[in-house]
């Protein structure tokens, strides 16, 4: 069967609560990317810049991680509003690859503000890009700047589309029966997971989330990607291939 990549986040927990039959393997959303990269991993909830670099060596499967709304567990501590950040410098956490690119777009594309420098997370900085857990962790236990801005709540006002993070991809290269095998436990998996929030809420009680706010957090999030998701990924892409090839 194929290897599948699990990210340890609490808004995964719907997939994995009751995936059963295939190994496992705890990783980030970066470096689950350079995993099914280099061929060590077959499949996972690749975060959407990966999963699009990748194109041709996946099959994307109809199933990811969107919001419609605030996600709650991507969000920019910054010393200022979004808008004044022009020559700020910004701290990125290492397990992000869709993330750091959403920022990006919506500080220079809808606000024109060009941050001075990418550094990483430890070092001095005016801003600071954390996702999943230690988001929620850093939000509840007392935020490192006195503003917090929710990134999927940023793009979905922006651009009236869905914000999509990540989505379920497996190698080509994997056999068809395989990858019908996989999309029907994942299917089965979720169901069993979004039925049973309670439950998880009371398993994952360690971001700082009490279980009415960990059962309003998983209900904040679309986990089957359908028409609108297709649109807010081909909008996503249009926006950054237009950031990239912008001169400097």
């Amino acid at each position: 069967m194929p290897r599948v990549g699990r990210i340890p986040y609490l808004n995964c927990e719907p997939f994995f609560s009751y995936l059963q039959g295939f190994d496992l393997i705890p990783l980030t959303p970066r470096a689950l990317g350079q995993a099914v990269a280099a061929g060590s991993l077959d499949a996972g909830p690749l975060s959407l810049v990966d999963l699009l670099s990748l194109q041709g060596a996946l099959t994307p499967l109809p199933f990811g991680i969107a919001t419609v709304g605030a996600a709650r567990s991507v969000l920019l501590f910054s010393d200022r509003p979004l808008p004044e950040l022009g020559g700020a410098v910004i701290g990125v956490t290492d397990e992000t690859s869709t993330s750091i690119q959403l920022l990006r777009i919506l500080l220079e594309l809808k606000y024109r503000a060009i941050p001075q420098a990418w550094i990483g997370p430890e070092e001095p900085c005016d801003a600071l890009l954390l996702i999943g857990d230690r988001a929620i962790r850093a939000l509840k236990s007392g935020p490192p700047f006195p503003h917090a801005t929710d990134l999927g709540r940023e793009w979905v006002q922006w651009t009236g589309l869905p914000c999509v993070f990540a989505r379920w991809g497996v190698r080509a290269s994997v056999p068809e029966a395989e990858q019908l095998a996989l999309s029907r436990a994942l299917d089965t998996a979720l169901d069993r997971g979004l039925a049973d929030l309670p439950g998880i809420a009371s398993r994952r009680r360690d971001t700082g989330f009490t279980e009415a706010e960990v059962i309003a957090y998983l209900g904040g999030f679309v986990y089957r990607l359908g028409a609108e998701e297709e649109k807010a990924i081909a909008e996503f892409t249009r926006l950054r291939e237009f950031l990239e090839k912008r001169p400097c």
